[in-house]
């Protein structure tokens, strides 16, 4: 059945991928350039759900966008590509620790050209070669494609006042599709090929949505916590039964009802508050800070002045004559308006408490990059701090059995003051990972973390007292807390001596900056370094694999061990997140590295193939030219699995015949099918 659904996958392969195409128009224009100038202008419509890396995009993670210019005499490039149309999405990737530049939707780039002397009608060759991905880091990496445009026949002018008139041409558009088809069955790998066609594609100058790397329902849910938070705060929980109280001594049959509004204002007044925050900055700017060092740094010091606070060394207050105006303005009001401005005194008088949870959470949604992160966080926020508020009212009863206030609220400030920290370690890390000073590496970065939790478990025991603080006898809610506070201490631990941590990996560096490998596996005393093309890639973890089939092939038939056939890439994030997640655990790597023989091959590489490798191949009626390392592993893969996908895995026996089903990104994520899955293959081994 496996066999049949892979056959109809091929025949079906030109009906089902029309409707994901990667459209290059790439055409002549002389609309934006002075005379003796041309361009050569790229319109580029990306597929639903993918999104495409921009030419500038830093080495070190995806892969860029390429575009090679093949120019006859007498033309010449001025600068480089430059975006004319499309929105370059900018954020901060923690798997490779870098910049992230990407377009959605659509992009226009252009190339300027100058001629230098007089030419006759001639044409421009190229290629250009790119990397698609969708969200979940499921990538490809289609073969370059070669296009040609026409030139027309330039006389140089010789007056220098001789303005000629602008003009606009498009000559021998040449369109390429690249045709993705992605099925269904994940037993079968994604097919990709190459139609061309002369159909001209109008792309429309419109914005390419964002693409958000948090979404909304995180933000709202993190601002609620932020909101449950606050209420438990000094500033705001002695506050609820006075303020219930107030409105049922003010009107018993209406007092549901001003709650309620009490409720509306006050989640009005936060909402509004994170609009402003957006209108003041805009979502673009907002965007680019948030992947800025000076940004984060800024962030940091902020942080750190937010947890001082929550440790009583000083409190942020807003004016004393802001508070009172407000006061006095809910005494002489009537009505609505009355209930508003107590809201707004409630906001106001809790600052001191609120204002570091809200200034924590503002940074998070922005960070976000969502146009209404900002308000869907503070509605969040708003929701959870007016909610006890209504449902005390709701229920006055309930009143009597609220918790008195004491000093585990003054734990719960020293408790969000070292989560405070925990979070500006977050901002100063992604600065020095963005700027390379290589300051804050994986190990010291959990160290810091350790002795942050093991201080915050003695302040809960009050062996270090921090803030208003009284020593007396510990209750069991106190050590049960503390004790949870040392259980992520020790978590951590391992961690610390270069073990990977699931739980928190995306809040650590990335594994390269660590330095202490006591329990990482990375030992690498017995590895052959003197393998084919060992100098440009590795292998995690201590493990000798190899780069070329060929010689992988060879040394499993002299130790008769079976292969894992790894197809990867550079810019691959799954391909990271199943090393990191997957072969990272004990049972797994002990397995890759005493019974398989790995070959990895690099599907992306851009490295350039020994002039002897170099060649053209067919496939799918299609001559595909052979230039690269990236090119040569992809046909290879192409012919033997019809498809071109990664990260994709394959065991093969030593004479290179498959022993059992590939598996792609979705099963190898599960750590017990991958174990069954490397089980099944030396079961079959076994059998041979």
């Amino acid at each position: 059945m496996k066999t049949l659904k892979l056959v109809l996958s091929i025949l079906l392969f030109p009906v089902l991928a029309i409707a994901q195409t990667a459209d290059w128009n790439i055409f002549y224009s002389t609309e934006k350039v002075n005379k003796n100038h041309f361009e050569i202008v790229m319109n580029i419509t990306i597929p639903q759900d993918f999104h495409m890396y921009s030419f500038d995009q830093v080495s070190g993670g995806p892969i860029a966008a390429k575009v090679d210019f093949e120019l006859p005499d007498g033309i010449e490039k001025v600068g480089g590509l430059v975006i004319r149309a499309g929105k370059v999405d900018e954020f901060f990737d923690d798997i490779f620790g870098i910049n992230i530049r990407q377009f959605s939707t659509h992009t226009k780039w252009a190339q300027e050209f100058v001629v230098t002397k007089d030419i006759e009608p001639c044409e421009i060759k190229g290629t250009y070669s790119y990397q698609l991905c969708k969200d979940d880091g499921y990538c490809l990496n289609p073969f370059p494609e070669e296009f040609t445009v026409q030139i027309p026949a330039y006389t140089i002018q010789k007056k220098v006042d001789e303005v000629p008139e602008k003009k606009t041409e498009q000559i021998n558009t040449t369109k390429i599709d690249t045709i993705v088809e992605q099925t269904e069955n994940q037993d079968s790998a994604l097919v990709l090929d190459t139609l061309g066609t002369t159909e001209e594609t109008i792309i429309q100058q419109e914005e390419a949505p964002q693409t958000e790397s948090r979404s909304l329902w995180m933000i709202f849910l993190l601002g609620f916590l932020g909101g449950i938070l606050a209420f438990l705060t000094p500033c705001v929980f002695p506050m609820v039964p006075m303020t219930v109280s107030m409105f049922l001594k003010r009107d018993k049959q209406h007092a549901l009802r001003d709650v309620l509004i009490y409720g509306l204002s006050i989640v009005v007044i936060f909402v509004v508050l994170g609009l402003c925050i957006t209108l003041l900055f805009g979502v673009d700017a907002l965007n680019k800070l948030s992947t800025s060092p000076a940004f984060n740094m800024v962030f940091f010091f902020v942080f750190v002045i937010f947890a001082i606070s929550f440790f009583g060394v000083f409190e942020l207050m807003l004016p004393t004559s802001w508070i009172n105006y407000f006061d006095q303005k809910a005494d002489s009001s009537k009505g609505f308006m009355s209930i508003f401005f107590m809201a707004f005194t409630l906001v106001l008088v809790s600052f001191s408490c609120t204002a570091m949870i809200i200034g924590t959470l503002l940074v998070e949604s922005v960070v976000s990059g969502s146009l209404i992160g900002p308000m869907v966080g503070m509605l969040g926020f708003a929701v959870a701090l007016s909610l006890p508020f209504i449902v005390f009212a709701a229920m006055p009863s309930l009143l009597s059995s609220l918790a008195k206030s004491g000093d585990w609220m003054n734990d719960i400030k020293i408790s969000l003051g070292f989560i405070e920290l925990g979070f500006a370690m977050k901002f100063i890390s992604k600065a020095d990972l963005v700027a390379g000073w290589g300051i804050l590496p994986r190990d010291l970065y959990i160290g810091i973390w350790i002795l942050l939790s093991i201080i915050w478990g003695l302040c809960i025991l009050r062996v270090i007292c921090l803030g208003h603080c009284t020593r007396k006898p510990l209750s069991k809610q106190r050590i049960g807390f503390a004790a949870i506070i040392f259980a992520f201490t020790i978590y951590l631990i391992p961690g610390f001596l270069g073990k990977p941590l699931d739980l928190i990996s995306g809040w650590l560096p990335p594994m390269n900056t660590q330095h202490i490998h006591i329990l990482s596996n990375t030992e690498e005393t017995n590895i052959n370094t003197n393998k084919k093309y060992a100098e440009l890639f590795h292998s995690p973890y201590g493990i000798d694999g190899y780069y070329n089939y060929e010689e992988g092939l060879a040394h499993a038939k002299a130790e008769n061990k079976p292969i894992l056939l790894d197809f990867t890439g550079l810019g691959c994030e799954n391909c990271r997140k199943i090393e990191m997640n997957v072969w990272a655990k004990p049972e797994i790597l002990e397995i890759i590295k005493n019974d398989y023989v790995l070959i990895s091959l690099y599907l992306d590489s851009r490295e350039p193939l020994d002039s002897s490798l170099i060649r053209e191949e067919q496939y799918g009626g299609k001559t595909y030219k052979i230039r690269t390392i990236g090119e040569h592993w992809s046909i290879f893969m192409m012919k033997n699995y019809h498809g071109l996908m990664q990260p994709y895995y394959v065991l093969l026996s030593p004479d290179g015949k498959k022993l059992c089903e590939p598996i792609t990104y979705d099963e190898a994520k599960d750590v017990e099918k991958y174990k069954k899955f490397l089980d099944t293959g030396l079961e079959k081994m076994k059998e041979k």
